[in-house]
């Protein structure tokens, strides 16, 4: 089992919330281009 730091988890819990929002804005762009092309919404 790999030990991890405190130091490194105080990192990771820094930047968690960085990393989902960067995710979250990646999705809905994506989306929005779902939902704008045309075509129907079944295809």
């Amino acid at each position: 089992m790999v030990e991890i730091s405190k130091a490194d988890w105080k990192l990771f819990r820094e930047r968690i919330g960085d990393w989902q929002e960067q995710y979250m804005e990646k999705l809905v762009k994506k989306y929005i281009e779902l939902l704008s092309s045309p075509g129907n919404a079944s295809h």
